[in-house]
């Protein structure tokens, strides 16, 4: 399986065209899509992949799964958990061979402060309590999307960032904070790009386009073998810089 996670930014209103053509060089079987909060652009988009999508407004903005498999079902968690401030797909699907796949599209709190790392803290807890069945029964699931969240492996260079986030480095007293990522790691979730590649995961950023010194987008899994994540990367090429303010990422997995 090869899947995409996209940040589209505000709905790709406008930018429903340069989006799809980003996706379609992932060639991904499931893009795990955020901030799809436009029907037209979402239908636009899964239209040019041959795909078919089930899309989730959230508590604010709105995620969604597109697949070119079958989608079994799919539950809009935001709805029912107010403590999520943004939005929580959970879907299915199933590829050629018959396997079942549980996916999580994930959209955390914003900003860097350590106030709101307590906000995403808590959806975090939110995120893995949702979860705990399926870790709980060994089956194997991914959470992808924009977790606003920072690796504990990531060299970050303020001076590389967005200016709203150099200023919330300087009032963190110089860092930005990474425990809401060491949680998921705690609870045994692999962090695919920095199974495959290490040094790229530790160096390499996903937001923004124009000042791409974060990584806050991620593809976890659990219940996979480490052996079984065959690639993970970051797309940055010339189209992705200017269609969205984030970069997309993406793994396949074997």
């Amino acid at each position: 399986m090869r899947i995409a996670s996209y940040n589209i930014l505000d709905g790709g209103e406008g930018r429903a065209d340069p989006l799809a053509e980003v996706l379609l060089a992932q060639r991904a079987d499931v893009v795990a899509l955020v901030e799809a909060d436009d029907g037209a652009v979402l239908e636009r988009i899964a239209h040019r992949l041959g795909m078919d999508y089930v899309h989730a407004p959230g508590n604010a903005k709105a995620s969604a799964l597109l697949s070119r498999w079958p989608i079994l079902e799919s539950i809009n968690h935001a709805p029912l958990h107010k403590q999520l401030t943004k939005s929580l797909l959970e879907a299915k699907v199933r590829d050629p061979s018959g396997t079942e796949w549980v996916i999580g599209v994930v959209h955390l709190h914003a900003h860097a402060n350590d106030t709101d790392e307590s906000i995403r803290e808590k959806e975090i807890d939110t995120v893995l309590d949702i979860f705990r069945p399926h870790r709980d029964a060994g089956r194997p699931h991914l959470l992808a999307g924009d977790f606003n969240s920072h690796s504990p492996v990531q060299r970050i260079d303020p001076a590389l960032c967005k200016p709203s986030t150099r200023q919330e480095w300087e009032e963190n007293g110089g860092h930005i904070p990474r425990r809401v990522v060491q949680k998921l790691l705690e609870a045994r979730y692999l962090d695919l790009l920095y199974t495959v590649d290490p040094i790229l995961a530790a160096n390499i950023g996903t937001f923004s386009t124009q000042f791409p010194g974060q990584r806050v987008d991620y593809i976890f899994s659990h219940s996979l073998p480490p052996a079984s994540i065959r690639r993970a990367w970051v797309e940055q090429d010339r189209l992705a810089k200017y269609a969205s303010d984030h970069f997309p990422i993406g793994a396949e997995i074997g």
